[in-house]
This record gives C-alpha cells, sequence and structure tokens, in this order.
C-alpha cells in the first residue's frame, strides 16, 4: 500500500523528476545565448551559433541505438546522474577554456549526446519507474510541460547572464540548474530493476518508425520557436514566451477533454499564424502579443503531439515513443534555429505556409487516426 500511495502523481517521487526535468532544460537552453556569445567573441562566421546549435541535436541522436542496452543493464537512476555529470560541469569547463570554433561546435556535440541519455534515463524510463501504470498517460504530459516551460526561461536566463557576466563566467551560473536537477534525483528513491539481456543496437527506446505522420504535423511548432529565437536579441521576449506556455498549460488544465484534438491543434496553430502576422509591425504592443501567442501555440500543438505519441504507441513502446518526440522536437528547433542565424529566410511567408500545412495534415489525416486510437 505504501509503495502505491508514492507511486502516485501527487507522490513526492514524481514531483522531483517533473522538476528535475525542468531545472535540466532551464540549463541546457540557458547555454545557447552564451555559446553564440563565445562564438561571435572567437570571430566566428555568420551561422555558426546555428551549426553549434545543430551539433548538439546530431550529438543527442548518437547515443540513442545504445539507450535500451545502457538502461536494462545499468541502473538507470546511476546512468543518469552520470550523464549529468558530464553534460554540466564537463561541458562548461571545455567551453570556458575553449579557444577555437570548431572546438565549441565539437563540445556543443558532446553536450547533446549527454543529454540525450539524461533524457532515455530521465524521461522514457525513471519516471515510468515511479508511476502506476495507469496514472503514465498523465505522468508523461505533466513531465513533459514541465520541461516545455523551461525552455524558454532558459534562454531568459541564459540571456540575462550574458547581459551580465562575460560568457567565461556566465556558463559557471548555468550550473546552479544544473546541479538542483542532479540533487532531485540523486536524493529520490526509485525502484530497482532486475537486469534484462538485450541487443547493444536496438531501435528500442530510440526511435519508432511508424510515428511519422505525427512529426510531420509536428514539426512546425518548434521549427518556429528555433526561428525566433536565432533572430531574437531580447530577453523580454523569451520571458513573454515563458508566460504563452504557461498560459497553454493552465488553458489546457481548465480545458481537459472538453476540446476535440483536431479542433485544439487548428486553435493553437491559428494562434501562431495570428503571431506571425504581428511580427512584421514592429510595434511593442504587438511584439508582445505575438511573443505570448507563440509561446501559447508553440506549447499546445507539442503537448497534444506528445499525447498522441504515447498513446498511438502499443504499451511496451511508450519510452520509444517519447524519445522518438524528443527528436523530431530538438531537430526541428535547431533546423528553424540554423536558418535564422544563417539568414536564409526572410520574413514569415515560409512559416505561415507551413502552419497552414499543419493544420490541413493533422485535420484530414493525422488527427483522424489518433481519435481512432482513443477511441479504441
Amino acid at each position: 500500500m505504501a509503495i502505491q500511495v508514492h507511486n502516485q502523481l501527487s507522490g513526492s517521487r514524481f514531483i522531483n523528476m517533473c522538476v528535475a526535468n525542468w531545472f535540466l532544460h532551464i540549463y541546457v537552453y540557458s547555454t545557447i545565448p552564451l555559446i553564440a556569445d563565445q562564438l561571435n567573441q572567437l570571430s566566428a562566421p555568420l551561422g555558426y551559433a546555428g551549426l553549434a546549435i545543430m551539433a548538439f541535436a546530431i550529438g543527442m541522436i548518437l547515443p540513442g541505438p545504445f539507450g535500451a542496452h545502457m538502461m536494462e543493464r545499468r541502473s538507470r537512476k546511476e546512468v543518469f546522474l552520470k550523464s549529468m555529470l558530464v553534460l554540466g560541469p564537463l561541458v562548461i569547463l571545455l567551453l570556458v577554456y575553449s579557444s577555437h570554433i570548431y572546438e565549441v561546435l565539437l563540445i556543443a556535440m558532446l553536450q547533446g549526446g549527454a543529454y540525450g541519455v539524461s533524457q532515455t534515463s530521465l524521461g522514457t524510463t525513471l519516471v515510468n519507474d515511479v508511476l502506476l501504470s495507469r496514472h503514465r498517460n498523465k505522468g508523461d504530459l505533466m513531465y513533459g510541460w514541465a520541461g516545455r516551460i523551461g525552455i524558454p526561461l532558459g534562454l531568459f536566463y541564459g540571456y540575462i547572464l550574458h547581459l551580465i557576466f562575460p560568457f567565461s563566467s556566465a556558463y559557471w551560473w548555468t550550473l546552479i540548474p544544473c546541479a538542483m536537477s542532479f540533487l532531485l534525483v540523486a536524493q529520490t528513491q526509485v525502484p530497482l530493476k532486475a537486469p534484462v539481456k538485450v541487443p547493444i543496437i536496438t531501435l528500442d527506446r530510440f526511435f519508432l518508425p511508424q510515428s511519422w505522420p505525427l512529426a510531420v504535423t509536428m514539426v512546425t511548432a518548434p521549427w518556429l520557436l528555433g526561428r525566433i529565437t536565432g533572430r531574437c536579441n531580447d530577453a523580454t521576449a523569451f520571458l513573454l514566451l515563458t508566460m504563452g506556455v504557461l498560459t497553454a498549460f493552465m488553458i489546457q488544465i481548465l480545458v481537459r477533454r472538453r476540446i476535440g484534438q483536431r479542433t485544439l491543434i487548428a486553435m493553437s496553430y491559428l494562434l501562431v499564424i495570428v503571431a506571425l502576422l504581428l511580427l512584421p509591425m514592429r510595434y511593442e504592443l504587438t511584439d508582445i502579443l505575438a511573443y505570448l501567442l507563440t509561446g501559447c501555440g508553440v506549447g499546445a500543438v507539442s503537448s497534444r503531439h506528445l499525447m498522441d505519441w504515447v498513446t498511438t504507441a502499443q504499451h511496451c513502446q511508450r519510452g520509444t515513443a517519447q524519445n522518438t518526440y524528443m527528436i523530431f522536437w530538438r531537430l526541428a528547433f535547431s533546423v528553424g534555429f540554423l536558418t535564422s542565424d544563417f539568414g536564409l529566410i526572410r520574413g514569415y511567408r515560409a512559416d505561415l505556409i507551413l502552419c497552414i500545412l499543419s493544420i490541413t495534415l493533422y485535420i484530414a489525416w493525422v488527427g483522424k487516426r489518433c481519435e481512432k486510437v482513443d477511441e479504441d
């Protein structure tokens, strides 16, 4: 009975995991403005900050095929804690003392690899270990929101550090949320799992190929966030994006299942379309509304798609579905950031077209498939 009490959504172990994920995302995304600043001071050519963000995404994918082997053959909590030591202190130490552009790119790839391992152990494994099976859908949703809120907040934190300190000093301050994430998981008791024999290389806990239709209609949202992040040099904008994501979270709590899946996606993308129409106006009020609407729309689209990924996968594929979502989300964010940093796309016409296509495809195709699974 005591185990069941601790395995509730309101249990301290699950709450610790969610808060740890929040701190983890604050840390990871707070390094983006600092890496951009460092590359600028190293006289890197235009677009190299975008290449660093893309290197992170590539690094995040590399340990994926070995994820299931690590989770099943070793202590999952130990895997997370060791990955955090690489992701935090080691990466920051290397960044502070790096003196060449390509060193920064390689360190960003190492950071991505450590982040991929930490998310595989925390998000696709430990969170589910501390919850009863009937609570895992809601648990995955809440865990996802914790990280989602941490993304723009991390960008805000990093940009403030960039304004106050030189990058060599600012990097050390980013370790505060990293340490908090480490300590929260370190002091949380998790069930021990008997080792299971699995292949060293496998798609389990890494990639779910049949879920690609969800990626088609989801990637526009993180792409747009990456585009805005790549073009933005205002801490207030990141704070407004955070408020927008929080608003989407509160609306989801209030609305719950009163709005259909396809209606929710359509409304969320419509908010983003309105934001894209407001951004070129360059007035203070329109900018405020645009960033709030973008945060709200991107947060709602991402949340709905994560739930679709989890509910349409088989029970044993839950962790694989979550990891697939994470890969597509971060890749889309990175490509969006890269296009803005290189100045490849002027204006927001292409983004508007992508939003319209995403709405159409979800309503006419992807959403129908997901709703059928929910009914079954």
